[in-house]
């Protein structure tokens, strides 16, 4: 069987353009807003399709799948990224709308985009899915980003029932748990607390953006074959699973 395609979702983040230049994949890569991340990738010399999609809604999600399921290629490895910024806000303020929106981009389109294609890779028999959740999955989250934990945790449902349902097909599903990441994620928290947080972790730091991709590239190699429904820390000691 020829080697298919990687499928990241959530490429144009900073983290997916970190795994895109890592390994030696061809890649179907989905974006949002920063196109000109994945062209800046690809006159680098890496085979990368890129395909546009607003994963903010059912109907959005549909027409991103239907775009990917009309290209003649087979997706054998998933990393599934998007994530939208946590923002602070108290539980008096909970708005359903904002909600929805973070759970389709977080969770549903996850759920929707496993539900065409991992039953395809089971028929080869070979498939590799990785995603990134949060540290806030692990201990006591902060305060005031509800929409933000929720959604992790509802993602965090999907991959653990998708690993026990393909489990003997093949195909692996974990996830990284990454504490607070230098990304441009961060832009709109006041850099005080970004220097808190570094002097609070115990190695003195932030995780980087090579230390998500690191775990993220070894989970979906071919050498990780045994491990399925696992959680990954990246955390530098500041939370354990």
């Amino acid at each position: 069987m020829a080697k298919g395609y990687t499928l990241i979702v959530g490429a144009d983040s900073d983290i997916g353009c970190g795994l895109m230049r890592e390994i030696d994949e061809k890649i179907i890569a989905h974006y949002y807003g920063f196109e000109d991340k994945i062209k800046a990738l690809k006159s680098e010399g890496k085979e990368i399709v890129d395909v546009w999609g607003d994963l903010s809604d059912v109907e959005g999600i549909k027409r991103f799948i239907e775009k990917i399921g009309e290209l003649p290629y087979d997706i054998d490895k998933i990393v599934h990224l998007p994530s939208s910024q946590a923002a602070a806000k108290r539980m008096s303020k909970f708005d359903g709308e904002a909600f929805l929106r973070d759970v389709n981009i977080q969770a549903t389109s996850a759920g929707m985009i496993f539900a065409n294609l991992l039953p395809k890779m089971a028929k080869r028999k070979f498939g590799r899915v990785a995603a990134v959740l949060t540290s806030y999955c692990i201990g006591v989250p902060p305060k005031f980003i509800a929409n933000y934990v929720a959604s992790k945790y509802a993602l965090l449902g999907l991959l653990k029932s998708a690993a026990v349902e393909f489990a003997g097909k093949g195909i692996t599903v974990n996830a990284v748990a990454p504490s607070m990441t230098e990304t441009k994620f961060l832009d709109n928290l006041p850099q005080f607390e970004i220097e808190a947080n570094a002097k609070a972790n115990p190695m003195g730091r932030n995780a980087a953006i090579e230390d998500v991709v690191f775990s993220l590239k070894w989970l979906i190699s071919d050498e990780c074959e045994f491990m399925t429904g696992a959680v990954i820390p990246v955390t530098g000691g500041s939370n354990f699973y």
